[in-house]
């Protein structure tokens, strides 16, 4: 009993309140804050304050742990001389206490190994993996299948590329690169239902290709030709696109507010927006949110909606934080968040801070 009273005064003196798990929006800023935001109102319910060094590149996103009972947070690298703080170590923050400590180094690292995130949320590779490590892939981004058994991973470096890894024998079992691809493409992907959207567009926005796969392909083919979109006259700069999925739908837009953005080149009016796309024709449905500009567009965990952040150039003004309705595209709650460089994550915690709270180290 006084062991059962002793965790109770321990979770209110943090101001903590303990929950069944439930969704939140993570926004983290490179500033040293992450709001941890209500997705139907979009209301913060608190915030975590982080002392980052002066000077260091802040914070670079923050993830919700597979139990829910922590946050992961891409932060500086320490010990850099003159605390110049590289990007980035991943740290834990463990939503009971607020401790924070370093649990892996910087990307391609073998401490990175331990850790897989995917859509959002950080796994412990051993949980996933018989063999306890991700081994056979290099790829940017990876995507954990519905049913938890495979993982696609989607490789930039040295053009676009898809792994499959078979989590149950712990090996990778294909490594797929698409062919007549001329050029600089960008890749991205997507878990809609039980498929796999992996998509790549050419820098210039002249031509994209779509392909669907499962744990059993074993070559990509030609892929589907997608409608192309925001073509300006005398703007052909390099850009971004990326495609994600919610309420059953696939979307693809620009994505802006990093070093490849237009709207810095062009001396015109870039589009904005997102386009609903079919993936047995590659045609694209009517443009939703034109007047956003989003650096990020994410699927909630289990409404059929969107999450988006919207900046202005270079991030100098505040920034839009909307809900939208995957269904219509229809915006249902949007709110402004203060100026600067920000990244957004669906996370399913079981513990959440109220109020104002700083982490400890």
């Amino acid at each position: 009993m006084r062991r059962i009273l002793f965790v109770l005064i321990l979770l209110s003196g943090f101001g903590l309140r303990a929950q069944d798990l439930k969704n939140f929006v993570l926004a983290a800023r490179r500033g040293g804050v992450i709001e941890v935001i209500d997705p139907l109102t979009l209301k913060t319910v608190s915030r975590i304050h982080f002392d980052v060094p002066a000077g260091s590149t802040g914070l670079d996103g923050a993830f919700g742990s597979a139990d829910g009972t922590a946050i992961y947070v891409e932060g500086p690298i320490t010990g850099l001389p003159n605390n110049s703080g590289g990007c980035c170590f991943l740290y834990s923050v463990d939503l009971a206490t607020l401790q924070t400590k370093k649990v892996a180094g910087i990307w391609g690292s073998q401490s990175r190994q331990a850790f897989v995130i995917s859509n959002g949320v950080v796994y412990r590779t051993a949980e996933l993996s018989t063999s306890g490590t991700i081994a056979g892939t290099d790829a940017d981004q990876l995507y954990l299948s519905p049913a938890g058994h495979d993982l696609f991973g989607v490789g930039r470096f040295r053009g676009p590329a898809l792994d499959i890894y078979d989590l149950v024998h712990g090996s990778a079992i294909h490594h797929l690169v698409p062919t007549g691809l001329e050029g600089n493409w960008w890749p991205s992907g997507a878990v809609s239902g039980e498929r796999f959207y992996f998509y790549a567009a050419k820098s210039d926005g002249s031509a994209a290709r779509l392909w669907t796969a499962s744990a059993d392909t074993a070559e990509l083919g030609p892929g589907v030709a997608v409608e192309t979109f925001g073509q300006i006259p005398g703007c052909m700069q390099s850009r971004l696109e990326e495609i994600t999925a919610a309420g059953g739908r696939l979307f693809v837009y620009e994505a802006f507010g990093f070093k490849i953005d237009r709207r810095n080149t062009c001396h015109t009016q870039i589009p904005g927006g997102a386009w609903p796309l079919d993936p047995g024709t590659g045609r694209l449905l009517r443009q939703i949110a034109p007047d956003l500009h989003f650096s990020a567009l994410i699927p909630d965990r289990v409404e059929p909606a969107l999450y988006g952040l919207a900046s202005g150039p270079n991030w100098q003004a505040p920034v839009k934080l909307v809900r939208i309705d995957a269904r219509d595209g229809r915006v249902m709650e949007s709110r402004l968040l203060d100026a600067d460089f920000w990244r957004i994550a669906t996370a399913s915690l079981r513990t959440t801070p109220t109020g104002d709270v700083r982490a400890s180290p």
